[in-house]
């Protein structure tokens, strides 16, 4: 007898495929209005009396490619520095229609079928591809077609990260690792343990690339102040230098960690700023570009020492989370260095590129050795943590707590179950030494 092998139905791909393409039509008509909203208000304000009204679409697609990771050339000039402060915006998007993909897709198929192996990453691999395609493939077309974007490899690059990385980040959050070949050898509180620790990571590296970039200013507050005074409207050109480098705040921030941990900030390809070194390379008149030009103190060359106590406290601060940490051992530590150097990774290549001529026109970090430096310093100090807690006998009062607990429990288990013997022996005692009830309730004088 021969066992015909058929096809998984295909009404839950089919149903699956829909579903990743209104997500990414939803995404689209999110950001491909507000695309043309800002290039409508940067050719009124701007060069509106100069171009045609073609340059509206082009600006609208550059934008949107530009935001994504892709390189676009227009006016003249290259433009490859993603605004990061927007693109963090659209990878929050992004995820979180792959979240929704996720997660139907996993109500379709919640677990993998014995009569069909493979069949459940079969149909999430379907969902996930269609919406990585479905978002990549016409913005590509519209961004080198009409945006006259050019797709270069790191551009390319930065795009299938951008990617990547947010459907990765909506498959953890709705199924955990699991699922994930390679990662599920890691045990869940190992893995929990460990993003916790390298989300206070990247919060506490955030606000300490907030305070170098505050001792900076108060070091060239002359310059900065008179930053604004070669515009012919100071006020003005204040509030718009801003606003704009509020939009490239994330870039701005990890800039400040790669100038603190030596690898720092190229300047057009004339020079590297770094807490080890200066650059003379002349810069536009920019307030945070100013902080990289001349000399610094000399006690600036301890500034990699920050990056190091950022990574002792995170691990030793609070009572509870040190436990958690000193319990996952080095396992832990190694997967929240691990995940870190991704996320700095991809900050890395969002950081640097062209935004226009003389020190913007190759502008930012190396993505190559940046991350590597920072991960490396921070993670000299989370050893370091990781070392003091065990010198410090928490780690050994967390066994003994764990021990204390079990034994607790196993104490409470033979309590309650000899007590619960001892209750069914007396049950049974009783049973047999039971007086009838009828004797209590016919008279002994009456015939039984």
């Amino acid at each position: 007898m021969v066992l015909m092998h058929t096809s998984p139905h295909p009404q839950p791909y089919r149903r699956t495929i829909f579903a990743a393409l209104m997500e990414v039509v939803k995404i689209d008509l999110i950001v491909v209005p507000a695309g043309f909203v800002v290039a409508i208000a940067f050719w009124i304000i701007g060069l509106g009396s100069q171009l045609p009204y073609s340059a509206i679409p082009e600006w609208a697609f550059a934008l949107w490619a530009t935001v994504s990771g892709l390189s676009v050339s227009t006016l003249g000039f290259d433009f490859s520095l993603a605004p990061s402060l927007v693109t963090v915006g659209l990878w929050l998007l992004v995820a979180t229609g792959a979240k929704r993909v996720v997660r139907g897709t996993a109500a379709d198929s919640p677990t993998e079928s014995d009569e069909d192996p493979g069949g459940w990453w079969a149909l999430m691999g379907t969902a996930l591809g269609t919406f990585v395609v479905a978002y990549a493939g016409p913005l590509l077309v519209v961004s080198v077609l009409v945006g006259q974007a050019t797709v270069t490899p790191v551009g390319f690059l930065r795009l299938f990260l951008f990617l990547v990385t947010a459907v990765a980040w909506a498959f953890i959050r709705v199924r955990g690792i699991g699922d994930i070949p390679g990662l599920a050898v890691i045990a869940d509180d190992t893995w929990n343990v460990s993003v916790g620790l390298t989300r206070r990571l990247l919060w506490a590296a955030a606000a300490l690339g907030a305070i170098v970039l505050v001792v900076g200013i108060v070091i060239r507050w002359s310059d900065v102040a008179d930053t604004v005074q070669v515009y012919s409207s100071p006020v003005a050109a204040g509030i718009g230098l801003i606003v704009v480098q509020a939009l490239f705040a994330p870039s701005i921030v990890y800039s400040a960690l790669s100038w603190s941990a030596g690898t720092g900030v190229s300047i057009g390809g004339a020079g590297t700023s770094s807490a080890f070194t200066s650059s003379m390379a002349p810069v536009p008149d920019v307030h945070v570009l100013q902080l990289l030009e001349g000399d610094y103190p000399a006690w600036t060359a301890a500034a990699p020492a920050l990056l190091v106590l950022l990574g002792l406290l995170c691990v030793i601060l609070g009572r509870d989370r040190a436990r958690d940490i000193a319990a996952q051992s080095w396992l832990g530590l190694g997967v929240a260095i691990g995940i870190l150097f991704v996320a700095l990774e991809v900050l890395a290549l969002f950081a640097g590129g062209a935004l226009g001529p003389l020190g913007l026109s190759g502008f930012g970090p190396s993505a190559l050795t940046s991350a590597l430096a920072i991960t490396g310093w921070i993670g000299v100090g989370m050893t370091a943590g990781l070392l003091l807690i065990r010198l410090s006998g928490l780690h050994t009062e967390y066994s003994e707590f764990a021990e204390d607990d079990e034994e607790d429990a196993d104490d409470y288990e033979d309590g309650t179950a000899g007590a619960f013997e001892e209750d069914r022996t007396a049950d049974a005692f009783d049973e047999d030494n039971a007086e009838p009830v009828a004797d209590d309730i016919v008279d002994e004088d009456e015939p039984r």
